[in-house]
């Protein structure tokens, strides 16, 4: 009677043959292949001629009616440095309202995957997502 289990046995070492097991998927945490697309030139060019549009602008934040302008600028793809020297005076009620327009502005940009930070104490900085620091 034979076995089912039985093992072929082979005594050529040249002759081993690689069993490769595969796992089956995993979804999320399947491996990444490591073959990457070739991306398009053109594609890598059009990138470049974007970046070179990009512009500092400087405002002066006086009130929350200066919200809009930085919404559009960080839409527009442009980095934005607000003086808050007048808003951060060291008064409450002031430094409140300096409070609102930053939750305003965090708000407004959060569709653009905006970043905020704070240069000084008298210069806060907004940039797009593309931009690192």
């Amino acid at each position: 009677m034979r076995s089912l289990f039985r093992r072929n046995r082979r005594t050529d070492s040249s002759e081993k043959s690689t069993v490769q097991r595969t796992l089956p998927s995993l979804g999320v945490f399947s491996s990444i292949k490591s073959t990457k697309p070739q991306q398009d030139p053109r594609h890598d060019i059009k990138r470049l001629a974007e970046l070179e549009e990009v512009f500092i602008k400087s405002k002066k934040l006086e009130s929350l009616a200066d919200v809009p302008f930085v919404v559009n600028e960080i839409r527009d793809g442009n980095i934005v440095l607000l003086d808050i020297s007048r808003l951060n005076d060291g008064n409450d009620q002031t430094h409140l309202e300096l409070r609102r327009i930053i939750e305003r502005i965090r708000g407004e940009t959060r569709s653009y995957m905006a970043d905020i930070a704070l240069v000084n104490d008298s210069c806060m900085i907004v940039t797009p997502s593309f931009v690192s620091f």
